[in-house]
């Protein structure tokens, strides 16, 4: 058996696809962190701020649209849509790290 044999480009695009998947999650998680979201957020409880799985259940049919949405919502802060008490701006976070943030959450859902 050759150890070495092609894989085909489907295999190939799942297995990248799977890997950044895992990789955005563990950096996702690390941001969320390092922002100090959990101040306001937890993880499946109420808080000041809607737990992160009800979030991302709340947002899975749309998750391609509320990606962009999440990010600037962490970024720029708003509210209204979980109760009276708004989230609040961390314009330290580039909207890009924001993105990265709001994947991870997103994809809660699907634990």
């Amino acid at each position: 058996m050759n150890r070495y044999r092609r894989r085909s480009p489907v295999v190939i695009a799942a297995t990248m696809f799977l890997i950044a998947r895992v990789a955005a999650a563990d950096n996702g998680a690390d941001l969320v962190d390092q922002a100090r979201c959990y101040a306001c957020h937890h993880m499946t409880d109420n808080s000041l701020g809607p737990p992160y799985r009800a979030i991302a259940l709340r947002h899975a049919a749309r998750r391609d649209v509320m990606l962009e949405v999440l990010a600037r919502k962490i970024v720029h802060g708003g509210g209204g849509n979980w109760g009276l008490v708004p989230m609040v701006p961390n314009e330290h976070i580039t909207l890009e790290d924001a993105r990265t943030m709001a994947a991870w959450i997103l994809a809660l859902a699907d634990e």
